[in-house]
Formats: structure tokens, sequence, C-alpha cells
């Protein structure tokens, strides 16, 4: 039987003392069509040297690859890597730091074939384990410690708050095609969520309830597991006015992915984009009563409240 070739775009910066550990993760992986590109943002440590060498020594599998000026963001150097290889029938994306478990290909591509149609564009994601710097578990899984709900993934909830983690994710050729349209970059606050708004609005999203990585903490994440048990998560919730300026960034990328995709979209999302970012610098009253009435509530108790209040 023949497999389809997964492509798996590495995107690095400075990550030499995690790099080796997470390519053989995926060199071990338990499905054998894979290619992969191990790119380098303009490192300033040893990760070129080290890139070079572990591709030396597995010819045909790994090529590196460097763009030719800095992308200077994990968003931007994924988003780049989608324009530069988006022709294989599948992508997955890893960050340098996280280990995979040896079946996530090939969980995650049974799960995409389940959904699949031809020609439309699909979208897979997964839970992860969460570990410190030293794959010590924090938690089993991301979803539980982050009150999360993967399977939130109507393009309304997705508007507000993602559930998609970039490291987890499949997707097929026609939305990587998609999603190589010029956009704006700087209103996109991560590839992830773009990719995941893009799937939910034209294509297919789903997610499989299994850990397939294990997602390492070490202070340095472009984003992280945060702790919503914690007293500090409901202290900055409640305090730092940090939802209201997340939603204000989240309705500023709405209008960017409305503007990029505005021939595909419905009337409805239309709609929905339109009311969602008229509803950011609104009154009290007139806010809520626009996101109760189009859905655009967070999940969760604390985000949910904070929300609401604008805190």
């Amino acid at each position: 039987m023949v497999t389809p070739k997964v492509l798996i775009l590495m995107a690095c910066y400075n990550g030499g003392a995690y790099i080796p550990a997470a390519v053989e993760s995926l060199l071990t992986q338990d499905y054998d069509n894979l290619q992969i590109i191990l790119s380098d943002d303009h490192s300033t440590d040893e990760t070129p040297e080290i890139l070079a060498k572990i591709a030396a020594e597995n010819p045909g599998i790994l090529r590196c690859y460097r763009p030719a000026e800095r992308c200077g963001s994990a968003q931007k150097h994924f988003m780049h890597l989608i324009m530069a290889f988006h022709d294989a029938p599948y992508i997955m994306f890893c960050d340098q730091d996280d280990i995979w478990h040896p079946d996530k290909v090939r969980k995650t591509l049974h799960r995409m074939q389940q959904i699949e149609e031809k020609n439309v564009p699909a979208m897979v994601h997964t839970d992860l384990r969460v570990v410190d710097r030293e794959l010590k578990e924090i938690s089993p899984s991301f979803c539980a410690h982050s009150r999360l709900d993967g399977n939130r993934l109507a393009f309304r909830h997705l508007l507000v708050q993602n559930v998609v983690t970039g490291c987890t994710m499949m997707i097929n050729g026609t939305l990587a095609d998609l999603a190589c349209r010029d956009v704006d970059m700087d209103a996109m606050l991560m590839h992830d969520w773009w990719i995941a708004l893009l799937a939910s609005s034209c294509g297919k999203a789903a997610f499989l309830p299994e850990a397939t990585i294990d997602y390492r903490q070490h202070g340095a994440n472009a984003v992280g597991a945060k702790d919503v048990h914690s007293a500090s998560f409901l202290w900055k919730r409640l305090t730092s006015q940090s939802m209201r300026q997340s939603l204000k960034a989240a309705a500023c990328q709405g209008k960017a992915f409305q503007k990029a995709y505005s021939d595909i979209l419905t009337q409805e999302q239309t709609e929905i984009l339109d009311a969602f970012a008229s509803a950011v610098d609104a009154s009290f009253f007139r806010r809520n009563k626009i996101y109760f009435q189009y859905g655009l509530i967070k999940k969760g108790l604390i985000r949910s409240v904070a929300q609401i209040l604008g805190l």
C-alpha cells in the first residue's frame, strides 16, 4: 500500500540545546513517507551547524533551509515556510523544543483521512502532554491543564479563542494553498490561529483527543501552557486588562482575515466578523449584547467573566 507523503516543517532559532532530541523524535516516527525541512531563522548560536550535521547524517529525508531574510517570529517563520513548501499532500509543523510521540504522524493522518473530502481544505489538531524542561510531566493533557475544549472549532468560537496548538496540526494541500494568500502578517496573532480560522470558515477542522507530543515548558516558549487553576492566572485576568487587549488584537486579526478571504466567506461569517469588530470599542451593554447575540464568548468561567466585564 502506497502511503502519502507528509511534509514536516521545523522552524528553528537559537535552539541548539533542544534541536537534536526534537529531530530524533521525528526520525523515529512509525510512518515511513516523511520529508523534513529544517529551517533556521538566522540563528546566532550553534543551530546552523547542528542542523547541517543532522541533515548530512540523514540524506534524503532531511533538508536544511534558510530564509533569505530573518522572519523574526515563529508566526512569520511558519507562514514563510508554508508559502515556500506548500505542494505536499499533507503538512505538519514542528517546534524546535518539543518531543513527538512515535505514532504522532500516523494517528493524525488517520484522523485526517476520516474527515477529508476531495479538494476541501482540512485541518486536524491533537492534545499535548505538558512537560517541564527535563521532560517531567506537568499535566497529561494540555486541554485539561488550560481548561480548553479542543472540539470548540466553530468559526465564531475560534474568532475569540484559539484552541489549536500549531505543533499538533496537520493540514492538507488544499488548505496550505489557501494559506498562501497575501495577508497582513502584523495583524496575524499566530499561524495556528489563522489557519484554524481558515479551515473552520471554508473547510473542515477536527480534534484528536489524544496527546501526541511532549510540549516542553521552559520560560522561552512563544506561547506556553497556562495553568488556569492558579491564583496568578485569576489575578492577572481580573486586574491587568489583558482580556480587553487580547479581544482588540483578535478583532484586528479578524479584520485582516476578512480582507484576505472576503471572496470565500459566507454572508453569515461576514456578519459575525463585522459584529466582532464593532463590539470591541462599544459601550458595556452594547458590547455584551453583540457577544451573546453572535455566540462570541470565551469558554471557561474566569475567561468569560473577564470578557464580559471588559477587564
